[in-house]
Formats: structure tokens, sequence, C-alpha cells
């Protein structure tokens, strides 16, 4: 299918098709990677906050996040990341350090779950600069009809975003 939109990023895609979608698409992006080509990616921002009861991470932007991130895949996005940040109630950069550390020791295992099979990626938002942790490196499509119908009307325009947040 060829795409009428051009090439970049679109926030808070919150219908296709005239319909709603739950949950919204944080970032919609529209990338050409050949000739005929186009890759949709939606990308799911998530904040890891300090939680005072147990005195470290809360984890539900996490997990909230990854549900988020593969229920993108039924509204036509090949591909889905999770970019995790980090609030500013994070009292020191050691909280962030252990959660990376972690990351990286489970990045074997996270990967066989989240990106073999259903292209879901992690990327970590830290002092600035995002760094991929899991890359799946697998487009996702599926032969249901209705999610390619929905992946074809993202490449035509189809869809609701938020102009104000548009840049460029």
């Amino acid at each position: 299918m060829k795409s009428v939109l051009p090439y970049g990023a679109y926030p808070k895609v919150s219908a296709i098709g005239g319909k709603r979608i739950n949950p919204d698409i944080d970032i919609l992006e529209v990338q050409k990677v050949s000739q005929n080509q186009f890759r949709l990616t939606g990308y799911e921002v998530k904040l890891m906050k300090f939680d005072t009861r147990s005195n470290g991470l809360s984890w539900s932007s996490f997990y909230s996040g990854i549900g988020q991130a593969i229920l993108y895949l039924k509204n036509g996005v090949q591909r889905a990341v999770l970019v995790l940040g980090f609030h500013a109630n994070v009292p020191d950069d050691k909280l962030i350090d252990e959660f990376h550390d972690w990351l990286w020791d489970n990045k074997e295992l996270l990967k066989s779950i989240l990106g073999s099979y259903i292209g879901v990626d992690l990327h970590l938002y830290e002092r600035g600069a995002i760094s991929p942790i899991i890359e799946g490196g697998v487009d996702f499509y599926p032969s249901d009809n209705k999610i390619r119908l929905l992946s074809d009307e993202l490449l035509q325009g189809k869809f609701t975003f938020n102009k104000r947040l548009k840049s460029g």
C-alpha cells in the first residue's frame, strides 16, 4: 500500500478510520523502508516514578506500558516501542542505575518474551538520550483483515492526532 502521508511522527493518535482506539497511540511514526514499503511504529511513553511506600521505583508504568504497547499491534502498527523515562520525583541516580542494571541483566529473557515474535521493542530514556535495550527486529503482520485495514487507513492518513503537539 502506498502511503499518502509525509514521513514523520504524529502525536496522540486517538482514532483510526473515524473510530476511537484504546489505548491512544502516544506517537505514531510512519517510516519508508523501501521503494514501496512503509513501517508503522507506535511509541508508548511511560515515566517510572518513585514510590514512597516501597521506597523504590514503582513498576506500574513498566507493566502498563508493556500492555499498552502490545495493544498497539491490534491497531495496525507493525512495531511497538515502549520508551521508559524517569519522573522528576526519583530522588537519586542510584535507583535509575539499579533499574538499568536489572534491564540489562534480564535483557535476553525480556527479548524472548517481548521481541521475538510480536515486534515490541523497549527503549530507555535517561540523561537526555534514548537508548535501545531490546530490539525485537520483527515487524508484526497479522493475517486478520480488520487489523490490515487499520494499517491501510493509517497509511492513507485516515486518523486523528493532536495537531497542537505536532512539530515541524
